[in-house]
C-alpha cells in the first residue's frame, strides 16, 4: 500500500510532540467553547423533507396562501365535565389569558367557531343575522347565552361544522390551536420551553377545573429533540467511559485505554465545533455523524496503537515506534477514512436536499476523526508510553483465537467460502429489492411518554391531531361563492365523505364557507385564513387524521380520497396538503434516496479502492464482504416482517463504514507481509495478516459494542433500535472481514499470479 505522504510526515509528528500538543489543545478548547455556546438541535421535519415534489409544492401552497399550520401548537384540555358552569367559565377565562401569552397571536377554540344561523337554529326560526363587519361566534350569540352550558356544547357539536373534531362527545376534552407569531431570525420555530412554562403558569389557577397538555406534531418533534439532546449529553459520556474501562481491561494498561479513547472524544468535539462555526443544526440525520466519528476513530486508533506497541516490543524507542506506526498503519487509516467520507458523498447523490447536508457534514466529520487519530494518538503515546517501561504491547492471547479458523478457511476451503458468499449475497440482495420502506413519527416515542398517550386519546375521541387539509379552488375563478360554486363544493364533499373515516356534513360546511366569505374581515385575518385563502379564490376543509398512523396508511387513505373524486368525475378539483401528508409521502422517498445513495457510496468506494490500490481485482474482492453487513441489517427487518425504517438506513451507513475500515486494515497487513518478505507465498502472507489483525478487530468490536450498548438506555425507541442494528452490523462485519474477505483476496491474487 502506498504511503500517501505519511512516510515523510511520520518523523515530524514523532519529533515535535509538544508543539503539536499545544496546537491540539488550542483547537479543542476553541471547539468546546463554540459547541457549548452555539450547538443547535432541530426536530423540524419539514426542513428535512424540502424538495420539488408535488406534495411539497402543495404543502407550500397551503402554508403561503392560507396559514402556516405547521407552526401551530395544539393544547389538549381535559376535564371531568367541561359543561359544568364553573369549569365552562374558567375555560373561557383561560382562553382570554392565552391572548397575552408570549408568542401567541391567537387561540382558535370551540369559542372561535362561527354562528351559522340557518344551519344552527334550523329553517323557520327567528335567527340572529350578524353584521358582516362583526361576525358572531356560536357559543356567545344571544340565542345561546340563555341556555345551560351542556345544551350549548351539545348543540355546537351537532350543528356547527368541525365542532365534533374539536370537542369530544362526552364533553370531557377539547382542543385549542395556538397561532404563533413568526419566529425571530436564528430562533427555533414553535414554542420554547420558556413559552410553554408561561402557558402552564396561566393554566395553573384553573387546575381544579381542567388540565392542559401540549399535543400535535410540534410537540412530538420537541419531545424527540429534547430526548435527543439529553442522549447526546448523557449517553455519549456514559458510553465513552465504558469504552475506556473495556479498553483498560483489554490492553491491561490505563495508558493504552486513554491513548485509544481520547482521539474519538476529540474528534467529536472538533466535529461539533465545526457545526457550531457554520451554524449547522443537529437533526435526526446528522445526529449519526458523531457515532460514525467515534466508530472510525476508535477502530483506526486501536490499529495504530497496536502497530506502535508491536514495534516497541522490538525497539524500545517510542519516537521511532510512533514514526513506524504512522508510516505503516497511517495510510490504511487514511484510506479507510477517505473511503468512508466518499461513502457519505455518495449518499448525498440520492437527491434530497437534507441528504446533501448529511453528505457534507458526514465527510467532514470522518476526516476530522482521521486527523484526531493521526495527531492526538501519537502525541498521547509520546507522553504516556515513555513511562511504560514494559511496553505492554498486545491484547490478551484469547483475542487471537478467532484467527485460527480464519486462516484454515482461507488456505484450505477457499472455494467453499466463495460459493457460500455468492449464495448468501444473492439471497440478501433479493431481500434488499423486495423490502419496502415506511415511517411512523410515533415510532420515535416510547410507549409511556405522555405525548404518545395523549395522541392515542385524541385520535379515539376527536379523530386525531394530525394535519391534513383539502384545498378547494373556487370553481368559477371569481371571489365569492355563487350558487354554482356551492353546488360544486357540495358534490366534492359528498364524494370525499364516501372515503372519510369521519364524514363531514356537506351542507353545513358549505354554508360556513359562504358565511365566512361574506364577512368584511380582511382576507389575511388570522382566523379567516384557516378557511379562506388570502386571495379569496381557494377554500380549506380540515380533515381529521391521527398521528399514530404509518406513512403507508396515510398515503393509502389520501390516495383513496383522490381516487374517489376521480371516480365521481371530480378529478383535479381538490388538492390534499398538510404536514402529516408531507411526512407520509416524502419520508419513504427519503429512505429510498438514502438506500440509493448508499448503493452509490458502495460503488464510489469500490472504484476509489481500485484507483488508489491500482488494482481492479482488489476492488472486486472488497465488494461482497462489504455488502454483506449492509444486507444483513436489511434482512433483519425482513425476518421480523417489518418495513425498513429511517433508523435502519442510518445504521446501514455505519455498517458499511465499519466493514470498509476493517477490510482496508486487513489488506494493509497483507501488503506489508508481502513487501517485508519478498518470497512469501500468498497463503502465508494472508495468515500473517490475519494473525496480526485479529486482536485489533476483536478489540475494536468489543469496545464499540460496549459503547453502543448504552443506547439501550435511551428514551427514544429509534435510538435503542439503532444501537441493536449497529451492534449486529459490527459482528457481521467482523465475520465477513475475517472469514470471507481473505478468501476473495487470495482467489483474485492467485488469478493475478
Amino acid at each position: 500500500m502506498q504511503s500517501l505522504g505519511l512516510k515523510r510526515l511520520a518523523p515530524k509528528i514523532a519529533k515535535h510532540p509538544r508543539r503539536i500538543a499545544f496546537l491540539l489543545l488550542a483547537i479543542t478548547v476553541l471547539s468546546t467553547v463554540l459547541l457549548v455556546a452555539k450547538t443547535k438541535f432541530t426536530g423540524d421535519i419539514t426542513e428535512n423533507l424540502r424538495n420539488n415534489s408535488e406534495t411539497y409544492r402543495s404543502f407550500q401552497l397551503l402554508e403561503k396562501q392560507f396559514h402556516p399550520f405547521s407552526r401551530d401548537e395544539s393544547l389538549l384540555i381535559r376535564s371531568a365535565d367541561l359543561s359544568k358552569p364553573e369549569t365552562y367559565q374558567k375555560f373561557q377565562d383561560f382562553l382570554l389569558d392565552l391572548q397575552f401569552a408570549s408568542q401567541v397571536q391567537a387561540a382558535f377554540s370551540i369559542f372561535s367557531l362561527p354562528d351559522i344561523p340557518n344551519v344552527a337554529q334550523g329553517e323557520g326560526m327567528v335567527v340572529y343575522k350578524p353584521e358582516p363587519s362583526n361576525p358572531a361566534f356560536f357559543l356567545t350569540t344571544t340565542n345561546q347565552l340563555h341556555r345551560p352550558a351542556k345544551e350549548r356544547l351539545t348543540t355546537l357539536r351537532q350543528s356547527i361544522p368541525l365542532a365534533d373534531k374539536m370537542l369530544s362527545e362526552d364533553l370531557t376534552a377539547t382542543i385549542v390551536m395556538l397561532m404563533l407569531s413568526p419566529a425571530e431570525p436564528d430562533q427555533p420555530i414553535g414554542l420554547t420551553p420558556k413559552n410553554q412554562d408561561e402557558i402552564r403558569s396561566l393554566a395553573a389557577p384553573y387546575s381544579d377545573a381542567f388540565t392542559i397538555s401540549f399535543i400535535g406534531i410540534p410537540e412530538i418533534q420537541r419531545t424527540i429533540r429534547t430526548t435527543l439532546n439529553k442522549d447526546q449529553k448523557t449517553l455519549t459520556i456514559a458510553s465513552t467511559l465504558l469504552c475506556i474501562l473495556i479498553a483498560w481491561s483489554i490492553f491491561r494498561s490505563w495508558r493504552g485505554a486513554l491513548i485509544c479513547s481520547v482521539p474519538p472524544i476529540i474528534g467529536v468535539i472538533w466535529y461539533l465545533g465545526f457545526l457550531a462555526i457554520f451554524g449547522i443544526p443537529i437533526d435526526f440525520l446528522t445526529s449519526v455523524v458523531p457515532t460514525m466519528v467515534i466508530v472510525i476513530a476508535f477502530a483506526d486508533g486501536v490499529h495504530l496503537y497496536m502497530s506502535i506497541q508491536r514495534k516497541r516490543t522490538e525497539d524500545h524507542n517510542t519516537a521511532s515506534a510512533i514514526s513506524y506506526g504512522i508510516a505503516t498503519t497511517g495510510p490504511a487509516c487514511f484510506l479507510a477514512s477517505l473511503t468512508t467520507a466518499l461513502a457519505f458523498v455518495g449518499i448525498g447523490l440520492g437527491g434530497a436536499e437534507t441528504m446533501h447536508r448529511l453528505s457534507v457534514t458526514g465527510a467532514v466529520g470522518i476526516m476530522l476523526a482521521f486527523l484526531s487519530v493521526l495527531f492526538v494518538l501519537p502525541t498521547l503515546a509520546h507522553f504516556l508510553l515513555d513511562q511504560d517501561k514494559e511496553a505492554k504491547a498486545l491484547a490478551p492471547r484469547i483475542l487471537n483465537k478467532p484467527g485460527r479458523p480464519a486462516v484454515w478457511l482461507a488456505s484450505r476451503h477457499r472455494g467453499a467460502v466463495l460459493i457460500f458468499s455468492a449464495i448468501l449475497s444473492g439471497f440478501l440482495i433479493a431481500i434488499h429489492i423486495a423490502l419496502p420502506a415506511s415511517f411512523r413519527v410515533t415510532d420515535y416515542l416510547s410507549e409511556d411518554v405522555p405525548i404518545r398517550q395523549n395522541e392515542i386519546f385524541v385520535e379515539q375521541k376527536m379523530g386525531g391531531s394530525g394535519q391534513l387539509y383539502a384545498i378547494l379552488a373556487d370553481p368559477d375563478g371569481k371571489s365569492g361563492l355563487s350558487q354554482s360554486d356551492r353546488e360544486d363544493f357540495t358534490a366534492i364533499l359528498t364524494s370525499l365523505n364516501k372515503q372519510l373515516t369521519k364524514p363531514i356534513q356537506a351542507e353545513p360546511i358549505v354554508q360556513m364557507m359562504r358565511y365566512l366569505d361574506g364577512t368584511a374581515l380582511p382576507k389575511d385575518n388570522i382566523m379567516l385564513s384557516r378557511f379562506i385563502s388570502h386571495n379569496g379564490l381557494s377554500y380549506l376543509i380540515p380533515i381529521p387524521l391521527g398521528t399514530m398512523l404509518a406513512a403507508e396508511q396515510i398515503s393509502s387513505y389520501t390516495d383513496g380520497l383522490l381516487a374517489q373524486l376521480e371516480a365521481d368525475g371530480l378529478s383535479g378539483k381538490v388538492k390534499l396538503a398538510g404536514l402529516s401528508l408531507l411526512t407520509a409521502k416524502e419520508t419513504p422517498k427519503l429512505i429510498s434516496d438514502l438506500r440509493t445513495g448508499l448503493i452509490s457510496a458502495v460503488l464510489i468506494v469500490i472504484l476509489s479502492i481500485m484507483i488508489i490500490m491500482r488494482s481492479v481485482r482488489v476492488g472486486l474482492a472488497f465488494m461482497l464482504p462489504n455488502l454483506i453487513p449492509i444486507l444483513t441489517v436489511e434482512a433483519y427487518f425482513w425476518v421480523i416482517d417489518k418495513p425498513l425504517s429511517m433508523t435502519a438506513v442510518i445504521a446501514l451507513t455505519i455498517a458499511f463504514g465499519i466493514a470498509v475500515d476493517n477490510s482496508i486494515h486487513l489488506l494493509n497487513q497483507y501488503r506489508l507481509a508481502q513487501s517485508t518478505h519478498q518470497d512469501i507465498l500468498p497463503n502465508d502472507a494472508m495468515a500473517h495478516a490475519i494473525w496480526a489483525i485479529t486482536p485489533a478487530f476483536l478489540a475494536t468490536t468489543l469496545l464499540l459494542v460496549a459503547g453502543l450498548s448504552m443506547t439501550q438506555l435511551s428514551g427514544l425507541p429509534s435510538v435503542v433500535l439503532f444501537g441493536q442494528l449497529v451492534i449486529t452490523a459490527l459482528f457481521v462485519a467482523l465475520l465477513a472481514d475475517l472469514y470471507i474477505l481473505p478468501s476473495f483476496l487470495l482467489a483474485l491474487e492467485r488469478k493475478s499470479k
